[in-house]
């Protein structure tokens, strides 16, 4: 499989409702994931950057520019970084640019962790008639929603993450990550990586060396960490700087 095409591999859903989420297997392919913008940008990004390091992954972050609305100019951008290495792209999107995001750029996957994002990115897929966003894996605070707001399996696929019953990355204990240094994470639910390796419902302690007053930020860089093979005991173990 060619790098153009590899990065064209994307999420899907296996078992009864959200009961597993899989990553397609791609041979050198890199993972493109939107992320939402609001206050705590930064801090998910930090987390993001310190749990693919313990991995020795490479992460590049841009921001959604009008040379890349271009086709051709994405693919050969995409192309580019895939062949320098990169491992991980992570695009920045300001609420204004989320339609034409969704419709122009290939991903994998958006992280949204704010309720009005949300409602914009629900009208977009559910009134998309082609199903052009089934493989699209919406890494989502499932604190923010309600079951109700969203009934379509078939649009999108949801990874949740937070502290209801729903979620499927959560934290049995937060502690003081912010002074303490120290996050219990929990993935509650068997999930397939992006090399087809299983992960087992387990929790992770992470020692970490960043700062967060925050948890929905260390969940959601937790949850996307995960699905790209980041062993986040290796966070636990050696601390991340």
């Amino acid at each position: 499989m060619n790098k153009k095409s590899a990065k064209q591999s994307a999420f899907r859903q296996h078992g009864q409702g959200n009961t597993f989420i899989q990553l397609i297997p791609g041979e050198n392919k890199m993972h493109i994931t939107g992320m939402m913008e609001n206050v705590h940008t930064q801090e998910v990004l930090e987390a993001l950057k310190a749990f693919f390091s313990v991995e020795n992954k490479k992460v590049s972050i841009t921001e959604v520019e009008s040379r890349l609305k271009n086709r051709g100019n994405w693919q050969d951008y995409c192309a580019a970084l895939s062949q320098a290495g990169t491992d991980v792209l992570i695009i920045r999107i300001r609420e204004e640019q989320l339609k034409e995001a969704l419709e122009s750029l290939t991903m994998d996957a958006v992280i949204v962790n704010d309720y009005q994002q949300w409602q914009m990115m629900n009208t977009i897929i559910s009134q998309n008639q082609i199903n052009s966003f089934k493989d699209l894996v919406v890494i989502l605070n499932s604190d923010i929603m309600k079951s109700s707001d969203f009934s379509d399996e078939m649009k999108c696929r949801l990874l949740l993450f937070g502290f209801n019953a729903q979620s499927k990355v959560t934290t049995s204990s937060t502690g003081e990550p912010s002074i303490s240094g120290q996050f219990l994470c929990c993935v509650k639910e068997r999930l397939t990586s992006a090399s087809g390796k299983t992960v087992e419902p387990q929790e992770f302690v992470m020692n970490l060396g960043i700062k967060s007053n925050d948890p929905y930020s260390i969940l959601a860089a937790a949850s996307l960490a995960v699905l790209n093979d980041v062993d986040l005991n290796k966070v636990g173990d050696k601390g991340v700087n």
